[in-house]
């Protein structure tokens, strides 16, 4: 091929590959728009399959401004609507199949048709949930499923925060918690409490054995070779079970025996503790895991191997709330209060 030429065919090459190149800048460009777009856009759209059928909504989208835009009040009472463990534990019911208020009733445990219907009515009227005839099953609106669980699943994304939140205004509100003595807060209350749920490991037939420690900086130890809180996972979260004990303060230290006993719930302790660190020996290994005013430093983190199980809690009371620090005399007491009603049960002093 002549020189000439062949400097054509290169030259026309090349204009092929500028233009590709255009294309692809451009179409990096359209790319790079969308994404911006993204952060000022929310797209969704769902499908559900019940026993009527399966139904889908189409994809729709809200610009950030149009979510913004109802006044607080309003998004308030839409959120306070739902905002009540008995309503969300309906919704939820409902959301898996119609039920009568007989069967409602039932499952939830509300005693009464009585107390379903105060929860119920203003769920109806905002027309959530929906009768089709009187004294038929309810169901909730097919126009208000998919944002019924598009909520949820907000609320789900932000179920560790909830915790937290629900512990700081505990911590503002200390007087709802039976921690005085003489009317002053009392730390020994938390330490006797949180030495009841060690003896409640023993009631359940695995612990012979509690150890108390007293620090020199304030804090104090129980440690009992009882099974260990369960380390796993919970259910449908990323929510280790011992972080859902030390956060939640429904639990109890033992998620099969009543709380009549304990006194405060632990996650109480750990929010009015300025510092608290748990030791787990579960499965042939050492757990830990740090908090602060409620607060997760760190991840249940594995530290060693061991043959022995049990549970180790030590925690250094709010010194803004707890004047006093923890009496001795008092604590010497109420071991042998508790070796005279467990016999069994080693308690040492240290």
């Amino acid at each position: 091929m002549p020189f000439k030429e062949e400097l054509n065919v290169i030259k026309r090459q090349l204009e092929v590959l500028i233009k590709q190149a255009e294309k692809m800048e451009a179409s990096s460009l359209d790319q790079h728009s969308k994404e911006e777009n993204q952060f000022t856009t929310i797209s969704y759209s769902g499908t559900i399959t019940a026993q009527e059928g399966r139904r889908s909504w189409k994809p729709a989208s809200k610009t950030i401004e149009e979510v913004l835009a109802p006044d607080s009040g309003s998004l308030a009472n839409i959120l306070s609507s739902l905002g009540h463990k008995q309503r969300i534990e309906m919704i939820k019911s409902l959301l898996q199949e119609p039920k009568n208020a007989a069967e409602l009733v039932k499952e939830l445990g509300m005693g009464t048709t009585g107390q379903l219907y105060h929860h119920m009515k203003p769920l109806l009227h905002a027309g959530i949930i929906e009768q089709k005839e009187r004294g038929g099953s309810y169901s909730i609106a097919a126009d208000k499923i998919l944002p019924i669980l598009l909520q949820l699943a907000g609320a789900a994304e932000m179920f560790e925060s909830s915790r937290y939140l629900a512990l700081e205004a505990l911590r503002e509100e200390p007087e709802k918690m039976n921690m005085k003595t003489e009317g002053n807060f009392d730390a020994n209350i938390l330490l006797f409490s949180l030495i009841h749920h060690a003896v409640q490991e023993h009631e359940a037939g695995h612990a012979s054995k509690i150890n108390i420690y007293l620090h020199s900086d304030g804090s104090a130890t129980v440690s009992d070779d009882g099974r260990g809180i369960p380390v796993s996972l919970l259910e449908g979260t990323s929510l280790s079970r011992l972080q859902d004990v030390l956060t939640d303060v429904e639990k109890n230290y033992l998620e099969d025996s009543s709380n009549e006993k304990a006194g405060i719930p632990v996650a109480a302790i750990n929010a009015f503790s300025e510092k608290l660190t748990v030791l787990i020996k579960k499965d042939h290994r050492i757990y830990r895991q740090e908090y602060h005013y409620g607060k997760a430093l760190t991840q249940v983190v594995p530290i060693g191997e061991t043959n022995e199980t049990g549970t180790s809690i030590s925690f250094l009371p709010d010194k803004k709330v707890f004047k006093t620090g923890f009496h001795s005399a008092k604590l010497e007491e109420k071991i042998k209060e508790l070796q005279g009603l467990y016999p069994d049960l080693s308690l040492s002093l240290q």
